[in-house]
C-alpha cells in the first residue's frame, strides 16, 4: 500500500512539475510578444461585468455597451496618466538636479568637518588604528561620491530609455487599446469558442482554475491598488503639510517604491530624513521621519491582512510567499507566488470537497 501511495505521488509530482515547467517557459519565451493582446483581454475582462449592466439597465445592444465602457475606461485612463507623467517628470527634472549640489555644497564639507574632529580626538589611538581610520574615511568618501554619480547617471540613462523606447511603448499600447475594443465587442463568443477548443473531459478542469485564477488575480490586484492608493494619499497629504515643493509628483514615485516589500518607502524617506539631519533641518527631518513611521505601520498591518483576505490566505503566509516570490522570480514572484498558493489552496480544497461528494453518493 506505501507502494502505491508512493508511485501516485510521484506521478502527481512529475504532473505538476510539467505544468510548472510547461508554465514558466511560456512566461519566459510567449509572454513578451503576445503582452499586448493578454493585456488588452484582462482589461476586456475586467470591463465586461460594466458593460453587461450599463446594457441591461438602459436596454443598449451588448457591442454598443462594451464600445462605450471601454471608450470611458482609456479616457479616464489616459487623463491620469498624462497628469501623472506632468507630475513625476516635474519632480525629476528639479529634484534630480540639485542631489550633486547639495552633496557638494552641504553634504560635503559637513562629512568633511565632521571626520577631521574625530581625527582629532582619535590622536592618542594606536597609529594603525588611524591607519584603518583613514582607510575607512576614503572608502566612505568614495562611496559617497560613487552614489551621487550613479543617481544622477541613473536619471539620464532613464530618460534615454524612456526616450528610445517611446516607439515600442507607443506600439504596445496602440495594440493593446485595439484589442480591448475586438475582444469586448465579441466578448462571449471568444469564451465561447476557446471552451469549445478544449476536449470534454477538459473543460470542467480548466473552467474551475481559470475561475479560481481570474478571481484570485482580481481580488490581490484590486488589493493592491487600493495599497498604493493609500500610500500616494499619505504621502500627498504629508509632504503637503510639510511644505515641500512637487509634493504630487514625488509622492507618486515613492507610492510605486513602496509596492516593494521590507525597503519600500524607507529606499527614499530614511535618506532622505538623514540628509534634512545633517543639513540640521531639524523639523522636516522629524516630519519625513514620522511620516515614513507612519507609512510603515499601516502598509504592515493593512498589507497582509488585505491582500491575505481577499485570497484567503492567512498574513502571515501571504507575507511569507511575497518575499519567496520577490526573492526568486523578482517583481512578477511578489504577485504570482500569493496568487499560485491561493490558486493551489482553492483547487485543492475543491477537489476534495468532490471527492467526498462522490463517495457520500
Amino acid at each position: 500500500m506505501d507502494i502505491e501511495r508512493k508511485k501516485a505521488f510521484l506521478v502527481q509530482a512529475a504532473y505538476y512539475g510539467a505544468i510548472g515547467a510547461a508554465v514558466l517557459l511560456a512566461l519566459k519565451y510567449l509572454f513578451p510578444p503576445l503582452s499586448p493582446f493578454i493585456a488588452g483581454f484582462a482589461i476586456a475582462w475586467l470591463l465586461h461585468r460594466p458593460s453587461k449592466a450599463l446594457s441591461k439597465k438602459y436596454r443598449l445592444p451588448q457591442s454598443l455597451a462594451a464600445f462605450l465602457v471601454s471608450v470611458v475606461f482609456y479616457a479616464v485612463v489616459f487623463v491620469a496618466a498624462i497628469m501623472a507623467a506632468v507630475q513625476v517628470i516635474s519632480a525629476i527634472e528639479n529634484v534630480v538636479p540639485q542631489i550633486p549640489v547639495i552633496y557638494s555644497t552641504k553634504l560635503l564639507p559637513f562629512f568633511t568637518a565632521s571626520l577631521d574632529k574625530l581625527e582629532v580626538h582619535m590622536q592618542d589611538f594606536d597609529p594603525e588604528v588611524l591607519e584603518v581610520f583613514d582607510k575607512m574615511t576614503q572608502q566612505l568618501f568614495s562611496y559617497l561620491e560613487q552614489l551621487v554619480s550613479s543617481i544622477s547617471v541613473f536619471a539620464v540613462r532613464f530618460a534615454s530609455g524612456v526616450i528610445t523606447g517611446l516607439p515600442s511603448v507607443i506600439l504596445t499600447v496602440i495594440l493593446t487599446v485595439v484589442s480591448t475594443f475586438f475582444i469586448s465587442l465579441d466578448f462571449d463568443s471568444i469564451i465561447r469558442y476557446a471552451k469549445g477548443m478544449l476536449p470534454g473531459r477538459m473543460q470542467s478542469t480548466v473552467s474551475e482554475t481559470v475561475t479560481t485564477g481570474v478571481a484570485s488575480v482580481r481580488k490581490i490586484l484590486g488589493s493592491y491598488i487600493l495599497i498604493m492608493i493609500m500610500s500616494f494619499m499619505e504621502l500627498s497629504a504629508g509632504l503637503l503639510l510639510l511644505k515641500i515643493p512637487y509634493a504630487v509628483g514625488l509622492a507618486l514615485i515613492i507610492s510605486v517604491i513602496d509596492i516593494m516589500p521590507v525597503l519600500g518607502t524607507g529606499l527614499v524617506l530614511i535618506p532622505w530624513s538623514l540628509i534634512c539631519l545633517v543639513l540640521r533641518n531639524y523639523p522636516l527631518a522629524l516630519g519625513i521621519a514620522m511620516l515614513y513611521i507612519i507609512m510603515l505601520v499601516v502598509r504592515n498591518v493593512v498589507e497582509p491582512k488585505l491582500v491575505g483576505s481577499q485570497m484567503g490566505l492567512h498574513p502571515v503566509v501571504t507575507l511569507s510567499s511575497m518575499f519567496v516570490g520577490l526573492e526568486f522570480f523578482g517583481i512578477a514572484g511578489l504577485f504570482g507566488c500569493p496568487i499560485a498558493l491561493s490558486m493551489f489552496i482553492k483547487l485543492r480544497a475543491s477537489r476534495k470537497q468532490q471527492m467526498a461528494t462522490q463517495k457520500a453518493d
